[in-house]
């Protein structure tokens, strides 16, 4: 099962669920300059397709090109082995990134990498079979970065095969979970994060760009037209049917993302955004923070 499709119609759904409910992140997003969100290339995650599918200007370098990289308040890794020695100039430079009041953002593999320079937070214990899991968002910020604000709503995460299933450490603060993962695989953690000095951290287990989902009930196997109906918008003529579950994965990740590369932490304040009695009521809401 592909998400393609999914995909390139949930970011049309983002923007206009944007424009209707979150015109503070729409305006923040809009705001992104060419060279605050940079993409460390990696093997098996694209954030930079997500970024497109969202019109976010971001800066593509490889991952030999960290120290040297000027610039960027966002540095978003993808899914790559770094079970090699990384140097200690580069953790130093990331260290500092964050340190200085930037934000990583790792994915699944990428692991190693948060580990190698700050190694008291992540403990790696085992490896995923190709699986999804049901999600919970327990936080409000889970709940802001899903985005999916109605009733009934189950949400999935991705497990590819060989996914980096982790504990997290003291002053680890768990963001997205699942009670399924933690029957199944010993640990619940989908998303989690951290702070260091001015800036944060953030993992998430497999990657975000979702590559398929599991249909499960009778509503996931529902179409576009009833995803639009719960997430209160209108149907363009740019926008092609796909499953509920699909959409679900697709714009998920997609809002999650959008908050990714805000302006604003994440983890240090408690923010103000659109409640879930405003999407369930339709209500509009100008207030993001």
């Amino acid at each position: 099962m592909t998400l393609k499709k999914a995909y390139e119609t949930s970011g049309k759904i983002f923007e206009q669920v944007s424009k209707l409910y979150q015109p503070g992140i729409l305006q923040h997003l809009q705001e992104i300059k060419q060279g605050d969100i940079v993409v460390v290339a990696g093997v098996y995650d694209h954030i930079e397709k997500l970024l497109d599918t969202i019109k976010i200007p971001y800066d593509k370098i490889q991952f030999g090109d960290v120290e040297s990289h000027n610039g960027g308040r966002v540095y978003l890794v993808n899914c790559m082995s770094y079970d090699i020695s990384v140097p200690a100039r580069t953790k130093k430079t990331i260290s500092e990134l964050v340190g200085d009041g930037g934000r990583l953002v790792t994915t699944d593999w990428a692991l190693g990498l948060v580990s190698k320079v700050f190694p008291d937070k992540y403990k790696k214990i085992a490896q995923s079979p190709d699986d999804v899991v049901e999600i919970q968002c327990a936080s409000d910020l889970s709940r802001k970065f899903i985005g999916l604000n109605y009733a009934q709503c189950r949400p999935k995460w991705w497990l590819e095969g060989a996914s980096h299933i982790y504990n997290i450490k003291d002053g680890v603060i768990p963001i997205i979970t699942s009670k399924e993962m933690e029957e199944k695989y010993g640990t619940p953690h989908i998303a989690s994060g951290f702070t260091h000095g001015k800036g944060e951290a953030i993992h998430f287990i497999s990657h975000l760009e979702l590559q398929r989902t599991h249909l499960r009930t009778k509503g996931d196997s529902a179409g576009l037209e009833t995803f639009l109906e719960k997430m209160k918008i209108s149907k363009t003529a740019d926008m092609e049917d796909a499953k509920v579950a699909e959409l679900e994965a697709a714009y998920s990740t997609l809002n999650t993302l959008a908050y990714l590369c805000m302006p604003f932490p994440l983890l240090k304040q408690s923010m103000k955004s659109v409640t879930l009695e405003n999407i369930s009521s339709g209500k509009k809401s100008k207030e993001l923070i």
